[in-house]
This record gives structure tokens, sequence and C-alpha cells, in this order.
């Protein structure tokens, strides 16, 4: 089973789609409280209430735009997702206003929720059902091994270069992605 969902082109590239997604997640949940306080002079309590906007966006819009990919299709949600989160998380070091920083971690939500809700659907539709717990499994650990590297990815950058390189660099591989699964 694992043989053959790993040699289907469709689910692994929709799982690196979300695994793309999720090296932002890593990276934004690592560094921007950090960016929050140290380069935008935001005090912690604003630090945290950016990075718990995003969050409770991201749970309240998922079962929305579950809901909407069932009627729309899963692909278009994946790719306007990927370009909320690119153009959100890109931005970020160009930010220094608190209400600036919202804005885009309100986007950056948004985004994180129609590839979620979408892309793990998606995954679910194309697997055969005898190997769907495979299939999910693979879903799942290319999802974490993206979400785990995007801190590791984003330290090398930021320690190396700045803030700006490292984050426009990790939004371009999420908009690089987009035609290779469309």
């Amino acid at each position: 089973g694992i043989r053959e969902v790993m040699s289907d082109k469709r689910i692994v590239v929709t799982s690196a789609m979300e695994g793309l997604q999720n090296l932002t997640v890593g990276a934004l949940e690592a560094f921007l409280p950090i960016y929050a306080v140290t380069r935008a002079g935001l005090n912690e309590f604003q630090a945290g209430l950016l990075w718990g906007v995003q969050v409770v966006v991201t749970i309240i819009s998922k079962p929305v735009m579950g809901k909407t990919s069932d009627r729309f299709g899963r692909k278009p949600l994946i790719v306007a997702g990927m370009f909320l989160c690119a153009g959100a998380f890109g931005a970020i070091p160009l930010l220094k206003d608190f209400y600036a920083l919202m804005i885009a971690a309100i986007f950056f939500g948004f985004g994180e929720a129609f590839v979620t809700s979408s892309s793990a659907a998606l995954v679910a539709d194309v697997c055969k059902e005898k190997h769907f717990g495979t299939a999910m499994g693979t879903f799942g650990t290319i999802f974490d091994i993206g979400h785990a590297s995007g801190p590791i990815l984003a330290g090398i950058l930021i320690a190396h270069f700045d803030y700006l390189y490292a984050f426009v660099l990790m939004a371009a591989l999420l908009v690089i992605a987009v035609p290779v699964f469309v």
C-alpha cells in the first residue's frame, strides 16, 4: 500500500503543497514573535496577539473552506491559499506597524485554512479506499516534515541574511510550487 500511495503523483504533490505551506507556518510560529519584538518594536503582548489572531482565523475558516472546496473544487482553493500565504508571509518583514502585521497574519490564516482543508480532502478523494490510512499517513508525514523544517530553514536564512531575504525566499517556494501542482 505504501508503494502504491507513494507512486500516485496526485497524493504526493498534494501532500507536498501542504508540506510547503506548513514550512511557512513553522517559520511564522518561530520567528513572527521574535520579529515583532526585535524589529517591529512591538511589545510581547502584541507579538502574541499577532500569532493568536492568525490561529483563530485559521480555526474558524477551516470548516467554511472545507465546505467551499466540496462545492467548488479542491485545486482552486489550494492555489488561492498558497498565494495568500506567500503574499502575507513575504510581506511581513516589510511591515512594522501592529495593524499592518495583524492584517498580514489574518491573510496568512485564511490562506492556511484554504490549503489545509482542501489538500486533506483532495488526498482523500484520490486515494483508493483500501489505502486510505496509508494515504493520510503519508500526507501527515509530509505535513509534519514541512512544519518541522520551517523554523530550521528560516533560522539558517535569517542568520546568514536577514528576515526579508528569508521570508521572501520561502514565500517564493510557495509560488513556484503552484504550477507543479496545477
